[in-house]
């Protein structure tokens, strides 16, 4: 006769630590990102952002999107 054994993985205080510090890390990172893609979209003028379809007053929208959801602008199609 055989006998099975689950195991259960400990979530110990390690885990939770690493856990923390990785988020932290993450989110540090998404921060720069997107700091850095405002400032540089702030500093085209406004036919280049024409040129690209993407309106001034809607950078900072544009670039959260992109940042924390993973959503790529696209252009519509005239």
């Amino acid at each position: 006769m055989g006998y099975a054994q689950t195991v259960t993985p400990q979530k110990g205080l390690f885990f939770g630590m690493f856990s923390n510090y990785a988020e932290a890390r993450v989110e540090h990172f998404r921060r720069g990102i997107y700091a850095k893609t405002v400032r540089e979209l702030e500093n085209l003028s406004d036919k280049q952002l024409a040129d690209i379809g993407v309106p001034r007053d809607e950078i900072k929208q544009r670039a959260y999107q992109s940042v924390y959801h993973k959503q790529p602008y696209k252009r519509p199609v005239h």
